[in-house]
């Protein structure tokens, strides 16, 4: 199976920086994230476990792919988000009928779009919509009565209303540590989905800077019935790595 890099350009957790006369600041940042997942993936009366730690990511992630925007205007700001992922993951067990071999195959594409007001000169609030589009699939081999496959595949997208508070806090000169999370409540598109992030800002200089820190993401989505039915409940996120660029 072969890895491309889960490289992206993001700038969810870059530091604020509001530029004068009502212009525009943009932040971009390049990064490397090493994420694992963990959960149930289901479609139809077909259920298998997604289980890839870190150490296991090499060999499960087809493609991963992310990038994002953040520009700032005095106190507001505007942030587009786009995190793709392709993973495929197997694991033995032992069904109703015997041995089994379970294979999930999760390709999802997750958009977001949030607007944002400091509430504080360190704290800002925002709300957004976070779209997910995810095909799955699962395969459980010998998993019939009489020793036969069984397998079930569906398309699922849906769109959660999301709300959450960012706290930028300066350590030092050159250290910010940014902590961020959101929730997307029931009633929206997922059952209960949250996020969040914490990351620490090495700033480098006027425009550069390093981020280190970790990011999580958690979705609990069942709709349908019988042939029908969707599920995705899983978490997924890691330590993440980037470079970061304000113009």
């Amino acid at each position: 199976m072969k890895l491309f890099p889960a490289a992206a350009l993001a700038v969810l957790t870059a530091s604020p920086a509001f530029a004068a006369d009502g212009d525009w600041q943009h932040t971009a940042v390049l990064y490397m994230i090493g994420a694992g997942i963990d959960g149930t993936a289901g479609v139809g009366p077909v259920e298998g476990d997604v289980d890839v730690s870190f150490g296991d990511i090499l060999d499960s992630l087809e493609f991963g792919a992310m990038a994002a925007y953040r520009g700032d205007n005095g106190p507001f700001a505007v942030v587009a988000d786009f995190i793709y992922m392709d993973l495929e993951t197997d694991k033995n067990g032992l069904g109703p009928f015997g041995q089994t071999r379970t294979t999930v195959e999760l390709e999802q594409l997750i958009s977001e779009l949030d607007a944002s007001i400091a509430v504080t000169d360190r704290l800002d609030a925002y709300v957004g919509v976070r779209y997910w589009d995810v095909d799955s699939t699962v395969t459980v081999v010998g998993g019939g009565p009489l020793g036969e496959d069984i397998s079930g595949s569906l398309s699922e997208d849906w769109v959660d209303v999301i709300y959450g508070l960012r706290y930028a806090w300066p350590i030092s000169a050159n250290w910010t540590l940014i902590v961020r999370g959101d929730v997307a409540p029931l009633g929206t598109g997922s059952d209960f989905s949250w996020h969040s992030s914490a990351f620490a800002d090495w700033r480098l200089g006027e425009h550069a800077s390093v981020l280190i820190g970790f990011r999580w993401l958690d979705v609990d989505y069942d709709d349908g019935e019988g042939a029908n039915r969707f599920l995705m409940d899983v978490s997924e996120g890691g330590p993440t790595v980037g470079f970061a660029w304000t113009f």
